[in-house]
C-alpha cells in the first residue's frame, strides 16, 4: 500500500489519469490514515455521554441499559428511550414531558428524597461512568452535564455535583443513601436552584486531576440539610422529592489543541474529512468558516461540530473555532484539488527561515524560493494562542525583517498568509 502512494507521488500529475475507483480508493484510504492517527487520543474521556448506546434497547416501557453507566454497587439508572411516531407522542417519557437534549435517550434517578414524605428512604440514584482512559496527572479538565426536572417534582434543587475517583468507589455498599463523604470536583453554585422543566442546564466547571480518576459519578452529594430547596409543584405535596433527566456527559482537557485536520489534496468530485471525530461536548464548542470570511462573533458558522466531510470544488480553506470552558483555539486546514499544490506548499514551508533564532529586537523573514509577491501579511501569537499583532511585510532580496522589540522573552508563532489562502507558520524565541 505504501509502495502504491510512493510511487504515485514520484509521478507527474499532468500525465496520470486514474479512473473513478482509483480515486475513491485514494480518498478512501487517505480517510483511515486520518482515523489511526486520531484514534489514541482521547477526547471526550466520558463513555457513551449521551447514553446512545444501550443494552436491551427495545426493553418496554421505554428503560434500557445505557452501555458503560451502572450505579456504585448494584443496579442502573433509567434509560428512557423516545417513543416511535407519531410526532406528538416524542416527547414523552414515562410520567415526564422532556425531550432529549441531543439524540434519543436520556437517563433518569430521583436526587432528593425527604426520608419522612418518601416511600424510599432517602433513596438516591448515583449514575457511574467508566471513563475510556484514567485522566492524566496534574491535567486541568473541563466537565460539563446537562440536567432538566421531571415535570412532577415537588421539590427544586441546587446540589449538583460531578465526582471523579478510583477503585475504592467499588467498596462502597449502599450508594442509594446520600454520598456526604465524596467530596465532588465540580459543583453546581450554592444557592443556584435549577427549577425549568423544559430547557436543559449545564452544570460545568475545571478541576486539576491527580491521574487516578477512573470514574465519573453525577449527583447530589449534600445531605437533605445543606441541600438548598424551593416547592416545585405544591399540587404533589406532602411528597418532598426531585428527579432529575441526565443528557450529554463530557470531561475534555481544557488545553486540548484546535484540531482542523491536516492539509491534502483531493481530486474534483471527491471528499475529505476535517478535524475530529464527532462526540458528546467536543461537537459544539467547535465552530468551522470557509475563508475568505471575516470571523467574528456574528459570522455564522457552516457547521458546529468537531469533525465533518467537505467536497470543495476549487483550493480551500477552513478555520475551526474552539471553545472550552473560555479557552478559545484556533485551526486552519487547507484542502487542494490537486497533488500538486500541497508539493509546491511543502516546498515553501520548509524553505522558510526565521533568525536569528533566538532573536532579540530584530527578526529576518527569509525565502529562497520567489514568493515575495505571494506571501504580504504575518501574524504573531503568544504560547497561548492569542494574537499580538498583525502587519504587512515588504520583502527586499527574498528577505523581511520585523521588529521584536516589545516583544517580553518567551516562545511566540509566526504565521504568515498568502493571497490564496495559505499559511506558513513557525516557531520562535526571544531571549535578551
Amino acid at each position: 500500500m505504501k509502495r502504491l502512494l510512493k510511487n504515485y507521488s514520484l509521478q507527474n500529475s499532468s500525465k496520470v489519469r486514474f479512473q473513478s475507483k482509483n480515486k475513491r480508493f485514494i480518498s478512501t484510504f487517505l480517510f483511515f490514515i486520518l482515523l489511526l492517527n486520531t484514534k489514541s487520543q482521547v477526547v471526550n474521556y466520558v463513555n457513551n455521554g449521551s447514553f446512545e448506546e444501550c443494552i436491551n434497547c427495545t426493553v418496554q416501557p421505554y428503560t434500557a441499559y445505557p452501555k458503560y453507566w451502572g450505579a456504585i454497587d448494584s443496579g442502573y439508572a433509567f434509560m428512557y428511550c423516545s417513543v416511535a411516531p407519531p410526532v406528538s407522542n416524542l416527547p414523552y417519557f414515562a410520567n415526564g414531558y422532556q425531550y432529549p437534549r441531543s439524540g434519543h435517550k436520556i437517563i433518569e434517578g430521583t436526587i432528593y428524597c425527604n426520608s419522612n414524605t418518601c416511600s424510599y428512604q432517602n433513596s438516591r440514584i448515583y449514575p457511574r461512568n467508566r471513563l475510556k482512559q484514567k485522566l492524566k496527572v496534574n491535567t486541568t479538565y473541563c466537565v460539563k452535564y446537562h440536567v432538566v426536572n421531571h415535570n412532577q417534582n415537588t421539590i427544586a434543587i441546587d446540589a449538583f455535583g460531578a465526582y471523579f475517583g478510583d477503585e475504592s468507589l467499588d467498596t462502597i455498599k449502599y450508594c442509594r443513601l446520600p454520598l456526604t463523604y465524596l467530596t465532588p470536583q465540580i459543583q453546581n453554585t450554592t444557592g443556584n436552584i435549577i427549577n425549568d422543566t423544559l430547557g436543559w442546564t449545564a452544570i460545568t466547571g475545571t478541576f486539576i486531576a491527580n491521574g487516578n480518576e477512573k470514574y465519573m459519578v453525577i449527583g447530589n452529594f449534600r445531605s437533605n440539610a445543606f441541600t438548598n430547596t424551593i416547592i416545585a409543584n405544591p399540587a404533589l405535596l406532602p411528597v418532598l422529592a426531585t428527579d432529575i433527566f441526565f443528557d450529554d456527559v463530557s470531561c475534555i482537557e481544557l488545553n486540548l489543541p484546535a484540531f482542523a485536520g491536516r492539509d491534502t489534496s483531493i481530486f474534483a468530485g471527491n471528499s475529505v474529512f476535517l478535524g475530529r471525530q464527532p462526540d458528546v461536548g467536543i461537537d459544539e464548542v467547535c465552530q468551522w468558516y470557509k475563508l475568505p470570511v471575516v470571523i467574528t462573533p456574528t459570522t455564522p458558522a457552516i457547521d458546529t461540530v468537531a469533525g465533518f466531510w467537505v467536497s470543495p470544488i476549487s483550493t480551500s480553506t477552513y478555520v475551526v473555532r474552539q471553545e472550552i470552558c473560555g479557552l478559545v483555539k484556533w485551526d486552519t486546514v487547507i484542502v487542494y484539488m490537486d497533488a500538486v499544490g500541497i508539493e509546491k506548499f511543502n516546498l515553501i514551508k520548509s524553505d522558510l527561515k526565521l533568525f536569528p533564532n533566538p532573536a532579540q529586537d530584530i527578526l529576518q523573514i527569509q525565502f529562497t524560493v520567489d514568493v515575495e509577491n505571494e506571501f504580504k501579511t504575518i501574524r504573531i501569537y503568544n504560547n497561548l494562542g492569542q494574537l499580538l499583532r498583525e502587519e504587512d511585510l515588504i520583502f527586499k532580496n527574498k528577505t523581511a525583517s520585523i521588529k521584536t522589540d516589545d516583544l517580553r522573552n518567551g516562545v511566540y508563532v509566526l504565521k504568515l498568509h498568502s493571497k490564496s489562502l495559505q499559511t506558513v507558520s513557525k516557531r520562535f524565541v526571544i531571549n535578551r
